[in-house]
C-alpha cells in the first residue's frame, strides 16, 4: 500500500502530465475593469491552484482512497484594492478510475444549487456530474473578490474513493484534480493540480 501526503502550489502553466481527459474552457461574458485589460494591477497578478491533500492507493485491489483542500491562490497583488473578478473552482476524478466518489468530509453528497462558507467566500455549487462519460466533477462559483495583498481563497474541502482498472503510471495516474480560475486574472483562463498515484 502507498501513501502521498502533500501540499503544493502548482504554477498557472502546469499541466498534469499525460491526462487523459479534458476540461472545456468556457469564455464567460463578465465586465473587466479598464485597469485589468490595458495592463493594470490584475493583469500583472499571478493565478494557480491550491493542491492540499492526500491519496492513499492499493496497488492489489486497485482502490484508492484521498482528501482535497483546494483553493484560488493570487499572488503578485499590486496597488491594491482590486477585484478578481468571478472566481471559479473544480474537483474532478481524473485518469484510468471506473468509479469514483466524491463527497463532503462528513460523508454528505455535493447537491447543485448549495451553498458552502470557506475561505472567507459563499461557494455556490454548480453542477456535480457523477460517471458521465467516466467523467467525475463538483463544480464551485464564487462572487468576485477585493484583493490588495496576496490571498488564497479556500474551495470546500473535499474526500474521495475510487476504483481503477489498468496500471496508473506517472505520465497516467489516477488522481484528484483541482482547477480554479478569476474572471480578471490570467484572462480567466484556469489553471490546475492534482494529487495522484503513482
Amino acid at each position: 500500500m502507498a501513501e502521498s501526503t502533500f501540499t503544493r502550489v502548482v504554477p498557472r502553466r502546469t499541466i498534469i502530465k499525460g491526462a487523459a481527459w479534458s476540461v472545456p474552457v468556457i469564455a464567460a461574458a463578465a465586465a473587466v475593469p479598464a485597469y485589468a485589460a490595458s495592463g493594470g494591477p490584475a493583469a500583472q497578478a499571478h493565478l494557480s491552484a491550491q493542491v492540499g491533500g492526500s491519496i492513499t492507493a492499493d496497488d492489489n485491489a486497485k482502490t484508492a482512497t484521498g482528501t482535497l483542500n483546494g483553493g484560488v491562490v493570487i499572488t503578485n497583488v499590486k496597488s491594491g484594492p482590486w477585484d478578481t473578478g468571478a472566481l471559479t473552482g473544480k474537483y474532478i476524478g481524473s485518469g484510468q478510475w471506473t468509479s469514483f466518489v466524491i463527497t463532503k468530509p462528513d460523508g454528505q453528497p455535493f447537491v447543485q444549487g448549495e451553498t458552502l462558507v470557506a475561505g472567507g467566500v459563499t461557494w455556490t455549487v454548480t453542477q456535480v456530474v457523477t460517471d458521465a462519460d467516466g467523467t467525475w466533477e463538483i463544480d464551485f462559483a464564487g462572487p468576485s473578490q477585493s484583493v490588495s495583498v496576496d490571498t488564497i481563497f479556500s474551495l470546500p474541502p473535499a474526500v474521495f474513493s475510487g476504483a481503477w482498472t489498468g496500471t496508473p503510471t506517472t505520465r497516467n495516474p489516477v488522481a484528484g484534480t483541482v482547477s480554479v480560475a478569476a474572471a480578471n486574472i490570467n484572462n480567466g483562463v484556469s489553471v490546475s493540480g492534482a494529487v495522484s498515484h503513482p
